[in-house]
């Protein structure tokens, strides 16, 4: 079975990469799937990194990694990423699969477009972010994986007042970042 793990990775960090090894480990997954959204229905007035320097980040961080694969799917659709479309998509071509999706994530998984159709499609994991795991909608399942508080957002904020991320990306993300120029104003 693989894990489909999806998200803007704005950028990719090392809590990602340890809660997609903590799925493989606990769910004894062949793979874990990551799936850049091209653009997320959950943030409005939220300009993404563009999608390309965002899936180079994902390559870059799971490179040489056989139990990692990114994917470009909601890429090449372009739109809002919708997970429903993404699974039945990936079913289609006869994959079986569950569904991991961030703490943050699973407090609203019940105004996902589809979300009762995606937990008849697949088993749907939460993966913790917090020592204090909220209440989920009924249908999702705890991982119990392990407590990983990296944002994202602090991350982007970080770069942005010049404070040092050192340690919660990957070097080759965080050189990749400062070729780029990414997350400054």
């Amino acid at each position: 079975m693989k894990g489909v793990f999806g998200g803007n990775f704005d950028p990719v960090h090392i809590g990602h990469l340890i809660l997609a090894m903590d799925a493989i480990r606990l769910l004894k997954l062949e793979k874990v799937l990551f799936i850049p959204a091209f653009k997320s229905p959950f943030k409005e007035g939220f300009t993404s990194t563009p999608f390309e320097h965002r899936y180079k980040m994902l390559e870059l961080a799971t490179k040489d990694k056989s139990f990692f694969q990114v994917l470009d799917i909601e890429g090449k659709r372009k739109g809002i990423s919708y997970t429903y479309d993404t699974l039945k998509e990936l079913k289609q071509k006869g994959e079986e699969l569950c569904l991991l999706i961030g703490e943050d994530q699973a407090v609203e998984f019940h105004r996902w477009y589809r979300w009762k159709e995606i937990l008849k499609m697949v088993d749907v994991f939460v993966l913790r972010r917090k020592k204090d795991p909220k209440k989920y909608p009924e249908g999702l399942k705890d991982l119990k994986s392990r407590t990983i508080e990296i944002s994202s957002a602090e991350i982007r904020d970080s770069i942005r007042m010049g404070k040092p991320v050192d340690f919660l990306l990957l070097d080759k993300v965080l050189k990749y970042i400062r070729k780029h120029n990414l997350y400054k104003e």
